[in-house]
């Protein structure tokens, strides 16, 4: 059984940590139950879920925070053929505002007030599904963040953020090595082009982009050290594509932000922590006279130097 992937959590990181046993090598979904408040100043009270092991035993896991019968209380309950492939959410200071979940087949929701900052976690069709979560919890959901699954242990694509355009892909990467973005910081820009190197899974060195065109300042092209993979990857977008980048890395190393920011931020952590598997190994997105839209590969920590 191939291992999943943790990416978030996104909200404050008080109150008790949470979290399945990941040797369980979780595979797929089986109900998810919400208990939240849509009035003006509704939340996420409590969160519990149900989900299938490498031995496809169902598991409970939960309740974080409170299921409270004064709220709302809603299951979902995925078909045989269903599985989560977007999880969208609004956070404040103290904690998870609302959920949006999208599988397959339809959306549920959204539970909750709307309210502080947005996240959303949006997996490419067919290439993976959300089969597990992590998070925070006191009385209520303080943080929430998700385990990506793969097929056939492939990296999962997440995103992209940005614009329409030219799709631009690459062959299946396994590590990061170098990033190259082209910007200017001036109010009113934004990324004109983006190019990086990796490692296929064929062990070889490939070039990708430069995706958008080169004009405009191109900032010095920051490279990988052995060890060393983006695990945060941040930005903002408008509707004509990617405004500002930044990438902070395992070993704390942060570049960016590159561009202006401007328009709808995003953000996607990952766990600094080497045994939870996850980097960022490879970029893909949209391209046109700028960067359009950029989304991210993200797969297991590789060996490779």
């Amino acid at each position: 059984m191939e291992d999943a992937m943790k990416v978030g959590p996104w909200g404050p990181q008080g109150g008790q940590p949470q979290d399945i046993n990941k040797a369980s090598k979780p595979q797929s979904l089986v109900s998810i139950t919400i208990c939240s408040s849509e009035s003006e100043d509704g939340r996420i009270f409590g969160f519990s879920f149900v989900y299938k092991d490498q031995n496809r035993k169902p598991l409970p896991v939960g309740p974080w925070g409170k299921i409270d019968p004064e709220h709302n209380i809603s299951k979902i309950n995925m078909d045989p053929d269903e599985y989560l492939v977007q999880v969208f959410g609004t956070t404040d200071g103290t904690g998870i505002t609302s959920l949006k979940l999208v599988t397959n087949k339809q959306p549920y929701g959204p539970y909750g007030y709307p309210a502080g900052a947005t996240f959303v976690v949006t997996l490419q069709p067919n290439n993976g599904e959300v089969v597990a979560f992590f998070g925070c919890s006191g009385n209520t959901l303080a943080a929430l963040g998700v385990y990506v699954l793969g097929k056939n242990g492939l990296p999962v694509k997440i995103g992209p953020w940005g614009g329409s355009g030219q799709p631009v892909d690459i062959t299946t990467p396994v590590k990061l090595k170098q990033v190259s973005v082209y910007s200017t910081q001036k109010i009113g820009e934004r990324i004109k082009g983006f190019s990086f190197v990796y490692v296929d899974q064929h062990v070889k060195r490939t070039s990708a982009g430069p995706w958008g065109t080169v004009k405009g300042h191109e900032n010095l092209p920051f490279s990988m050290s052995p060890g060393e993979y983006v695990n945060n990857f941040s930005g903002t977008f408008d509707d004509y594509g990617v405004t500002s980048l930044k990438f902070t890395t395992n070993q704390q190393n942060v570049h960016g932000p590159y561009g202006y920011p401007s328009g709808t931020a995003f953000s996607v952590p990952l766990p600094n922590d080497r045994d939870d598997n996850g980097a960022m190994v490879g970029f893909f997105g949209h391209s046109g006279e700028s960067l359009m839209a950029l989304g991210i590969y993200v797969g297991l920590v590789s060996n490779e130097p």
